[in-house]
């Protein structure tokens, strides 16, 4: 606010109490004058007027003289006190000071204008300022990509210059988190293609396939994860789609034994140790009730626990220390209050963002409300664009979105729950969907 504002707003004020105060305090002064001009005067000329018509002989002396007496009764009646000066101090007392009235004046009305404008004024700033901020935050997202316009982009560059096997998985992973599985599907075939040993590109590809096909394994989905195991037998992603895969065809026996080398890895997320319990109890209970012996479900779990606590997990750090690569462990679960809004069947985006930086993910996992509670793992390869990853940015913010729609994009309506992320080596994260996108 400059202050030519604020001397003009002044004056203003000054000038509207004068033009209200100024008739308050100046009284107006009569004299024995204001009587003579009003009705003194008016009684003179009717006086003149009977002189003339007494003169001219329209009227008698008896007339005359009864309306003379007539006009001085009126007369007397119109002044208030016996003297002309004391009709004058009448009238000026109908036009008094009010020096009172004058103050009330000069205090109360700068009071109702200044919080007329602190009400009005500053509002109305604060609300173009809102939307100021609102058209930078516009036209500064508008100059980072999102993960749509980054896939054209990509599809375009490929298209012309032909692609390696890292563009086409990065295509095929924004084609995934916008929901296009039918070409994440195509991507991911052309990347295998040329990068035929990749164990990671065979499990994407491989869960590209089954959540095109209702979360089933197709029998080539399921050949993709077990050649991965078979490339990386200790990979945990490939331990549990193999022992899902194998389960969803009848292979009880080897799904237990796929889920029980996993579960010590599991180690305290109570969401992925219930998910590997839960196929492997029902796993023991099919080749029960096909007739087979089967050791009791404790006896199963704790022998394979016991016996793998800690190497497991101890080369899964060396792992992890030895690639240099940012693994984020993410306990996701939603409120009672926003599950009642929603379907089992509805998605689920799990992402990490750069908390300053582009608005495409830099990982992302998907899954549907009736997996929740769950623990996920966002990490370096599943980076959509080269570069753009987790261990590339010191500050991340990870969400998790349930929608309706299944837009890759938030829409009114969907819940949403995140964690900033200063320390990527806390063990776990926790995110609790829990409020509304309005």
């Amino acid at each position: 606010m400059n202050i030519t504002f604020w001397v003009l707003m002044i004056l203003m004020l000054l000038v509207a109490i004068g033009i209200l105060v100024y008739p308050l305090l100046k009284a107006r002064q009569y004299s024995p004058l204001a009587y003579k001009d009003s009705n003194l005067k008016i009684n003179d000329e009717k006086i003149k007027e009977l002189d003339v018509d007494l003169k001219e002989g329209r009227i008698d002396q008896h007339y005359y003289k009864a309306a003379r007496e007539e006009l001085d009764r009126e007369l007397l009646i119109d002044i208030p006190m016996e003297s002309k000066e004391t009709a004058a101090e009448h009238y000026v007392n109908t036009a008094r000071r009010h020096p009172a009235l004058a103050s009330l004046i000069s205090v109360f009305v700068p009071m109702l204008a200044l919080l007329l404008y602190l009400d009005l004024g500053m509002h109305n700033a604060s609300d173009e300022l809102v939307v100021e901020n609102q058209k930078q935050a516009a036209a500064q997202s508008t100059q980072q990509p999102s993960v749509e316009e980054m896939a054209s982009k990509l599809e375009a560059h490929i298209e012309k210059n032909g692609g390696t096997a890292q563009e086409w998985t990065m295509l095929g992973r924004a084609h995934k988190y916008l929901g296009r599985y039918d070409l994440a599907a195509k991507a991911f075939t052309v990347a295998l293609d040329t990068d035929t040993n990749n164990a990671q590109l065979m499990l994407e590809s491989a869960e590209i396939l089954a959540l095109n096909n209702n979360r089933e394994f197709t029998p080539e989905a399921r050949e993709l994860v077990l050649k991965a195991y078979a490339l990386e037998p200790d990979n945990v992603n490939a331990l549990w789609f193999a022992g899902v895969a194998e389960y969803q065809y009848g292979n009880y026996r080897q799904a237990i034994q796929h889920l029980t080398r996993m579960l010590p890895l599991a180690g305290k997320d109570e969401g992925v140790v219930k998910s590997v319990v839960s196929v492997i109890a029902e796993s023991r209970e099919k080749l029960v009730a096909a007739g087979n012996e089967m050791p009791e479900l404790e006896t199963l779990l704790g022998v394979k626990a016991n016996s793998m606590a800690v190497a497991p997990s101890a080369a899964e750090d060396k792992t992890s220390v030895e690639t240099g690569q940012t693994s984020l462990r993410v306990m996701v679960d939603i409120s009672t209050e926003a599950r009642g809004k929603f379907n089992a069947s509805d998605l689920v985006f799990v992402y990490a963002k750069a908390k300053r930086g582009p608005r495409m993910p830099l990982a992302a996992h998907r899954l549907t409300l009736a997996d929740l509670p769950v623990t996920v793992v966002l990490d370096d390869s599943m980076a959509m664009v080269e570069g753009m990853n987790l261990s590339a940015f010191s500050q991340l913010v990870v969400s998790a979105r349930v929608t309706k729609s299944g837009a890759a994009i938030a829409q009114s309506g969907d819940y949403l729950g995140h964690v900033d992320v200063e320390n990527k080596s806390a063990a776990v994260l926790e995110v609790v969907i829990d409020t509304i996108v309005p």
